[in-house]
């Protein structure tokens, strides 16, 4: 799905996202390319970190943004709109999981997470040019260390680590795009964080507590 850059100076570019939702559900194709914009770069982080492929993110983005746009007649606003984006994100992420592991030839995972985006959390770029060679194979072992650990987590845990350390957001809201109680939210970060820390641990340096 393609979109225009929406133009700042748009009547839609200062509505809420839960108005411009309700826009789109009538047609409106510019309030749909605000959301596009607003949300483009951090769902890409998001699905960046369950791919771990820039290029399958990307598509990814793609079907999550048509899934919300044929979804639009049915809204109702009972919540942020970026908790109800995550879980179409989420929804999406988990049935194309499940399509990926019966035909595991199409689904090649490569080395590019999307980190480059502006914010974007994550191991160490190990093609960085301001490093060294040294450095650039230290955080490339790193990033892949990183990576097969958090890919061997439960997905329950997995998709928590990702919400919770990955994307920054509160329990609260990690526990309303799951589907889950806060309690629960915060027993599969400590498992996974415990699991992580006790698989990586062999990564910190001389002297660090980690």
């Amino acid at each position: 799905m393609e979109t225009r850059e929406p133009d700042p100076a748009s009547p839609q570019a200062s509505l809420a996202d839960e108005a411009l939702m309700q826009r789109v559900g009538s047609g409106d194709l510019q309030a749909f390319e605000v959301l596009y914009e607003r949300y483009r770069r951090q769902l890409l982080r998001f699905l960046a970190h369950l791919y771990w492929d820039r290029s399958a993110a990307e598509d990814a983005v793609q079907e999550v943004y048509l899934r919300l746009w044929r979804a639009a007649p049915r809204y109702a606003p009972r919540g942020k709109f970026s908790t109800y984006l995550y879980q179409i994100a989420k929804n999406f992420w988990l049935t194309d999981r499940e399509r990926r592991a019966r035909a595991p030839a199409l689904a090649p995972f490569g080395a590019d997470s999307g980190d480059e985006e502006p914010g974007a959390a994550g191991p160490p770029d190990p093609t960085d040019p301001r490093a060294g060679p040294g450095e650039n194979a230290a955080a490339g072992e790193t990033a892949a260390a990183v990576r097969r650990a958090v890919d061997a987590l439960p997905e329950g845990q997995r998709l928590v680590v990702v919400l919770a350390d990955f994307q920054g957001l509160p329990y609260r809201e990690v526990a309303e795009i799951l589907g889950i109680p806060v309690g629960t939210v915060k027993s599969r970060h400590f498992m996974a964080d415990k699991t992580l820390r006790d698989v990586l641990k062999h990564l910190a340096p001389e002297g660090s507590r980690e």
